[in-house]
């Protein structure tokens, strides 16, 4: 206490006994909203609007409450002083759930510094599913930065993950319950980079899988545990198409049945730029022996 500096945080006000004091109830002025009371007219102080809210609304003890790291003081220590005292027994709440700072390119968040980006903006250049994973990447107690580059290597990751499944999309496979190491990551104060890790490991054995068997094995497992996290939920064919560019799927038919028409002619130099044309705006053929497929970088 005696290293707490008087003021650093907000006025000091001369009806407080201690500085340091929070308050019930703040005195308004004529032009302020407030109410008559016992200890004059006056208004709710910002802990105890919450602490009213969620008796009302919760009771007096509920499981979860939610907030910033940079909440739990002064605010949510003041909560819980006020609503344990008001409530003989009770604990308020049973968890909390602190997230970490929201960061750009290492610098905090904030409307003030217009160091941010809209849900609109970002999903014009990225897929949702992309952002969805770079959010996972970071525990939620920890500072999260958010960057261009690091959605470009969460929409590479996913490419990963896809492309795994493309090769065995003929497949089939049964629905399974999630793993039970990915049940206790998540169970384990959401632990969602460990839980990315395994999937990491069970698209890399995807991968490697020699037997229909094992691929099927192998995909269902894949499939059941990126569930749980709201991820891997699209066709794989559709994910690589994705929205391609200014072409539709019509127009790049077309333009690879010209280049497969070219080749005919033996037209390489006329395939070749179709190709390059194409890979210009984002568009990847593929050639195998039962023909050419495409997809989206």
């Amino acid at each position: 206490m005696k290293e707490m500096l008087a003021g650093a945080r907000i006025e000091v006000a001369d009806y407080k006994k201690n500085p340091a004091d929070f308050v019930l109830w703040k005195p308004s002025d004529a032009d302020q909203p407030g109410w008559d009371s016992p200890w004059g007219y006056g208004r709710p102080g910002w802990h105890l609007e919450c602490s009213a809210m969620s008796s009302k609304l919760l009771g007096n003890d509920f499981d979860i409450h939610g907030g910033g790291s940079d909440l739990i003081f002064p605010h949510h220590e003041n909560e819980c002083a006020q609503s344990c005292c008001a409530f003989e027994g009770s604990k308020f709440a049973n968890y909390w759930v602190h997230s970490g700072m929201l960061m750009v390119d290492g610098v905090k968040m904030s409307k003030s510094l217009g160091n941010f980006f809209t849900l609109d903006e970002i999903l014009e250049k990225f897929p949702a599913e992309a952002l969805r994973l770079l959010f996972l990447t970071t525990h939620y107690h920890q500072p999260f930065n958010f960057t261009t580059e690091g959605l470009q290597q969460a929409k590479a990751t996913l490419d990963k993950f896809y492309n795994a499944l493309l090769k065995v999309i003929d497949i089939k496979c049964e629905a399974i319950e999630p793993s039970d190491r990915i049940v206790e990551a998540l169970a384990d104060d959401l632990n969602t980079p460990l839980a990315l890790s395994y999937l990491h490991e069970e698209a890399n054995l995807l991968n490697k899988a020699q037997t229909e068997e094992e691929q099927a094995a192998c995909k269902a497992r894949l499939l059941a545990d990126s569930a749980l996290l709201g991820l891997l939920w699209q066709n794989p064919e559709q994910w690589f198409k994705g929205a391609a560019g200014d072409l539709d799927e019509v127009a790049i038919e077309t333009k690879i049945a010209e280049r497969q028409a070219a080749k005919k002619n033996k037209d390489y130099a006329l395939a070749d730029k179709i190709r390059n044309e194409l890979k210009e705006q984002g568009i990847v053929l593929e050639d195998s022996p039962t023909g050419t497929t495409w997809k989206k970088l």
